[in-house]
């Protein structure tokens, strides 16, 4: 992220933090190469999360599946945080010159104080009404406050989850394995290439190249 916009965000994030009150998180990503960590934060007691935390798990996958590309916002998708509340969830992704992805600002309702509200609406009726913006189902993700927590909470769900044992995995099966994780964003986590060879009792070079295999399809 460029050094202007960077800090024009977060000027933006302590300014909605005092705002908007303590029952909202406002958090700035800085999106590179190898890492997706928040640069800025106010309210983070309210995840758990700090400076330096990774993305939220679900957008692991919107940023993995390019949704950017398509979208400039995703809005009022339900998520837990590591502290058990559930929060009313909405990203915006801020873009480059060129139109890349550089970075998400995050801003999380702890909405866990309504949720006998909630349960007496209507299964899909949405809360707060925005026109037509774009609007993801509501779903259940997490809020890691480390990045190598992010990756073993998702590397070992989709491992146990598979219904073959990892020591009786064939090369196809890994393959398998490899695509959900690289779709779930996984690799977007700095180091992860390291703790899914441990996972699926490969070497990194093997998970390379697989990694390799599904980025030429």
């Amino acid at each position: 992220m460029e050094k202007e916009l960077k800090r024009h965000y977060m000027l933006i994030v302590d300014f909605l933090g005092h705002i908007l009150g303590p029952d909202y998180e406002i958090a700035l990503h800085e999106l590179n190469d190898d890492s997706n960590e928040i640069i800025a934060i106010a309210n983070g007691e309210l995840t758990g999360r700090h400076l330096g935390s990774p993305l939220s798990n679900k957008m692991l996958e919107y940023v993995a599946g390019n949704l950017y590309e398509t979208q400039n916002y995703v809005l009022n998708f339900e998520s837990v945080s590591a502290t058990g509340k559930t929060m009313c969830s909405n990203s915006m992704f801020i873009k480059g010159r060129s139109g890349e992805l550089a970075g998400l600002l995050c801003i999380n309702f702890d909405a866990s104080r309504y949720e006998e509200l909630a349960r007496r609406v209507p299964s899909g009726t949405r809360l707060i009404a925005d026109g037509n913006d774009p609007v993801e189902t509501p779903v259940r993700s997490g809020y890691p406050t480390s990045i190598a927590g992010a990756t073993a909470s998702i590397v070992s769900q989709v491992v146990a989850d598979y219904p073959v044992e990892v020591d009786r995995l064939t090369q196809e099966e890994k393959m398998e394995i490899m695509d959900i994780l690289n779709r779930k964003g996984v690799f977007l986590l700095k180091g992860s290439v390291s703790y899914v060879a441990q996972a699926l009792h490969s070497s990194e070079a093997s998970i390379y190249r697989y990694l390799g295999k599904l980025n030429n399809k």
